[in-house]
C-alpha cells in the first residue's frame, strides 16, 4: 500500500470572518408573538472557502440589542460541501496497477446554546479502483496517470434551534457572540502492489446561517427606566431604578451581575409594585477575597418566559476580607473540589452555575475538619462557584474551567 499525505481543510490564513447579508424575514417563521403578531426575524448569511491545512476557528455573530425587542429563540445552520480540488496518481512501476483513494471527514460546533458539541455525522468515502497503464517515462501524463477534480464529494448539515430563555439571555448585547468551529478532515491514497506518487488536495465551503426570532420592543415594553449603580466604598454597590409598571402585566425584575460582561448570575428577585413610584432599590456587597470589575444589568422577566434587559452598568471594586476557600484542581478534568484556607467546620450552600447564568448544581455540604471535599463531576466548559456559610451568610465566588 503507498501513503499519501494527509490533506485537512482549514480557513485561509488571513481569512477574516464578514457578515456578507443582513436580511429581515417577516415571513420566515410561524410562532407568534405574546399579542398575537407573527414574529419576525434577524439573520446573518455567510460561506467561507476552507483552503488545505488545520482548523480550528472561531465565527463571531452580532448580539442582538435588546431595546430593539425581544429574542424568542436562535437558530444556528452551517452546510457543508467538501471539495476534491485535485487528484493525480502515478503509476512508475512496469507493470500495469490499480489506485483508489478515501476520504475521512468529520466536523464540529461548540458556543452558547449548544450544552456540549453540534457534530456531523462522520463520512468515509472510497473512490476507485482507476486502472494504471505500466509507467511511459513521462512524469506527470499519460496512460500511467489518473487526474480528477474539482468535485463535491460530501455534503452535511449541522442544525439546531435554541428557545429556552436561559440561554437565549446570553445572545443580548452589542458586541459579539462566538461560536468555534472545527473540521478533521483527510484524504489517503492507495496504489496496491505498486509505487507511485500520488496527491490529492482538499478544500470546503461552509455557510453559516445565524437567525434571531425576534418580537418588536413594544409588544412587551421594557419597564426599567433611569437604570444605574452607586459605588459606596470600595466593597459596595447600590443598584437603582425606576419601574413604571404595567398593572395588567404578570413579570417581575431579577438583579443580575457577572465579572465578565457576558455570563451573569441572578443576585435578587423584585416583584413589580405598582402602588408606588419608588426606585428599586438593592445593595451588593463584594464576596470576601474577591476584586476587579463587576458588571450589572436588570432583567424583566415575564409569566409567559419571555424576557427583557436594562442597559449593563459597570465598575471595579474590591473586598478587604481573605477568601475562605479556591477550587482544586482548577482547570481540572471534571472533578469540582473545594480546598478551604483553615479546617473549616460547619454547612455550606454551593452553587454552580454555567456560562450562561444556569444554576447547574445546588447543594449543602458539612465540613467536617477536612481542608478538602469534592462535590461534583461536570463536563468541559467555564462555570462559577459560590459558597455560603450558613451561620453568618457571608459568600464566596470564584470561577473553575473544565478542560
Amino acid at each position: 500500500m503507498w501513503p499519501m499525505k494527509n490533506i485537512y481543510a482549514t480557513l485561509l490564513k488571513n481569512g477574516l470572518l464578514l457578515f456578507l447579508l443582513l436580511l429581515i424575514f417577516n415571513n420566515s417563521v410561524s410562532a407568534q408573538c405574546p399579542d398575537g403578531s407573527p414574529q419576525g426575524g434577524v439573520a446573518f448569511d455567510t460561506t467561507i472557502r476552507f483552503a488545505s491545512g488545520i482548523i480550528n476557528k472561531d465565527v463571531k455573530f452580532a448580539k442582538f440589542n435588546p431595546q430593539n425587542g425581544m429574542l424568542t429563540c436562535v437558530k444556528l445552520c452551517v452546510t457543508i460541501k467538501g471539495v476534491i480540488d485535485s487528484v493525480a496518481i502515478e503509476n512508475y512501476t512496469n507493470d500495469p496497477q490499480t489506485a483508489s483513494y478515501t476520504y475521512k471527514r468529520q466536523d464540529t460546533i461548540r458556543g452558547p446554546g449548544i450544552p456540549t458539541f453540534l457534530t456531523s455525522a462522520p463520512a468515509n468515502l472510497t473512490f476507485g479502483p482507476y486502472p494504471l497503464d505500466p509507467f511511459d517515462g513521462v512524469y506527470d501524463s499519460g496512460p500511467d496517470l489518473y487526474t480528477n477534480g474539482p468535485d463535491t464529494v460530501l455534503y452535511r448539515q449541522l442544525c439546531t434551534t435554541i428557545s429556552d430563555s436561559a440561554s437565549i439571555a446570553s445572545f443580548y448585547g452589542s458586541d459579539s457572540v462566538s461560536y468555534t468551529y472545527s473540521i478533521n478532515a483527510s484524504a489517503t491514497g492507495t496504489i496496491p502492489g505498486g509505487s507511485g506518487q500520488a496527491m490529492v488536495r482538499s478544500s470546503a465551503l461552509v455557510n453559516f446561517r445565524f437567525e434571531y426570532c425576534t418580537c418588536p420592543a413594544e409588544v412587551l415594553p421594557l419597564n426599567v427606566r433611569d437604570f444605574k449603580t452607586i459605588k459606596i466604598g470600595n466593597t459596595k454597590a447600590q443598584l437603582e431604578w425606576s419601574g413604571f409598571d404595567d398593572a395588567f402585566a404578570n413579570y417581575h425584575y431579577e438583579a443580575e451581575m457577572s465579572r465578565n460582561g457576558t455570563s451573569f448570575i441572578t443576585i435578587g428577585r423584585f416583584e413589580k409594585n405598582t402602588k408606588t413610584s419608588d426606585a428599586y432599590k438593592m445593595l451588593f456587597t463584594v464576596p470576601n477575597g474577591e476584586s476587579g470589575s463587576y458588571y450589572f444589568r436588570i432583567k424583566q422577566v415575564y409569566s409567559n418566559g419571555y424576557v427583557r434587559y436594562s442597559n449593563i452598568s459597570y465598575m471595579s471594586m474590591e473586598s478587604s476580607v481573605n477568601a475562605k476557600f479556591s477550587l482544586y484542581p482548577n482547570p481540572s478534568n471534571g472533578v469540582v473540589g473545594i480546598k478551604f484556607d483553615t479546617n473549616s467546620t460547619g454547612r455550606f450552600d454551593v452553587q454552580i452555575f454555567n456560562a450562561q447564568g444556569q444554576i447547574v448544581l445546588n447543594k449543602s455540604i458539612v465540613a467536617n475538619g477536612s481542608s478538602y471535599m469534592q462535590v461534583a463531576k461536570l463536563n468541559s466548559g467555564s462555570y462559577w462557584l459560590r459558597l455560603t456559610d450558613r451561620e453568618t451568610q457571608s459568600s464566596c465566588i470564584n470561577q473553575l474551567l473544565i478542560k
